[in-house]
């Protein structure tokens, strides 16, 4: 092997294998590695990426329990339409406890809280 440093080429370059060398050699690897590497993390942090995934999935669970919620109330409204056309008592029921009516031959008592007692 020859121990002789390797003087500097005619157009300033060394040749050889100076100190660092490797360095040199992989920087283009490395500086490609480093773009990749930070383009797949913002990746992941934009509308696509895996926070916004996160975030649909709770908000996917929520609209499926109000979903549930409002198909429940929908069948309550459902079986109670069903029973003012089909029974005439509830009908009656219905007028006299949310729309205060009366038949003609009766009196409608109202009872007040105690607190709204007028003076």
């Amino acid at each position: 092997m020859n121990n002789l440093p390797n003087p500097a080429a005619k157009d300033g370059f060394i040749r050889g294998n100076p100190t660092g060398s490797v360095l040199a050699r992989h920087s283009l690897a490395i500086l490609v590695g480093a773009g990749l590497l930070m383009m797949l993390i913002l990746s992941q942090l934009g509308e696509n990426g895996i926070v916004s995934w996160f975030h649909l999935a709770g908000r996917d669970k929520h609209l499926q329990q109000e979903v549930a919620a409002l198909e429940k109330k929908n069948q309550d409204l459902d079986e109670r339409l069903h029973a003012l056309e089909n029974d005439p008592w509830a009908l009656e029921k219905i007028a006299r406890e949310e729309q205060n009516m009366r038949r003609p031959d009766e009196e409608v008592l109202m009872v007040l809280p105690p607190g709204d007692q007028a003076h």
